[in-house]
């Protein structure tokens, strides 16, 4: 039966240049807790592996229109393949071929969408629309290191399939209400591996939340803490941001039309469309 496609959005609430955070000593606790048996078998069939020439990540499945899948990933992991295909990995081991759709437009968010067409039944993430996360609360990150961390010479894991899967648990440790840049909002104490960018973070209840796509001390230094509006973070806030891995939150995209449109409800603020 087909089913109408369901997209989702984006929330950057871009109010002020503070951030609510919790403090190294209890980002040192977040371990403890015990691994969610429930979340972990939701995420595993939703994270997908994305391979392209001189690209690898991750995505998870948001919508189904027929037999079409739609992933949602970050857009820095397929800029240097957005004219060719990819190759999707499903957790059933099968791979498909896909394109990056480009009728969305998500301006300077860090996110796009990957078309893949498949005959087998696949679920579709579960979004949380009211996205009330608080500080200290449990987040879990799926998605395919590049590289084998237990190994001495970190080997690749291109050749490994969906194989070097990993799912990481941590805490909530920042809630931005200025976004920094590309829109990342939502800091963690999550381990995050090169290539698990674009993967799912799931709450308690295996809801998805957002996308993941900065892992700690992210490439490109001071810049890389820069907020949406030009701002910089003072040293003692960077000190904090720097520790902590980056997510995009998510939100169900209101329908108009024959429109499927990013808003932000702070603003009612058009931040993309797609038109078919």
């Amino acid at each position: 039966m087909a089913m109408s496609p369901i997209f989702w959005g984006l929330y950057c609430c871009q109010v002020a240049s503070t951030t609510n955070q919790i403090n190294n000593s209890q980002i040192q606790t977040i371990t403890s807790f015990k691994s969610n048996s429930a979340v972990e078998a939701i995420a595993r069939p939703l994270t997908v592996r994305l391979l392209g020439e001189n690209i690898a990540g991750s995505g998870v499945i948001i919508s189904r229109e027929g037999n079409d899948y739609f992933v949602v990933t970050c857009a820095h992991v397929i800029d240097s393949n957005q004219d060719a295909e990819l190759t999707v990995l499903t957790a059933d081991g099968e791979e498909y071929i896909a394109k990056t759709d480009t009728r969305f437009n998500f301006t300077d968010i860090d996110l796009a969408v990957v078309k893949f067409h498949s005959n087998n039944e696949y679920p579709i993430a579960v979004v949380n629309s009211n996205l009330n996360l608080s500080l200290g609360e449990q987040v879990y990150v799926a998605g395919f290191p590049n590289y084998d961390r237990e190994t001495t010479n970190r080997g690749s894991t291109m050749d490994l399939g969906i194989q070097p899967y990993n799912l990481t648990q941590g805490k909530v440790s920042h809630v931005l209400n200025l976004p920094l840049e590309r829109g990342y909002k939502i800091g963690m104490s999550n381990e995050i591996e090169i290539g698990m960018s674009g993967g799912p973070v799931l709450n308690k209840k295996g809801e998805l939340v957002g996308i993941i796509g900065r892992a700690k001390y992210a490439f490109g230094g001071f810049d890389a803490y820069r907020f949406s509006d030009g701002s910089t973070p003072s040293e003692e806030l960077l000190e904090e941001l720097i520790s902590a891995s980056w997510a995009i939150p998510i939100y169900k995209l209101d329908r108009q039309d024959k429109h499927f449109n990013i808003i932000n409800k702070s603003e009612n603020r058009n931040l993309g469309k797609i038109k078919y």
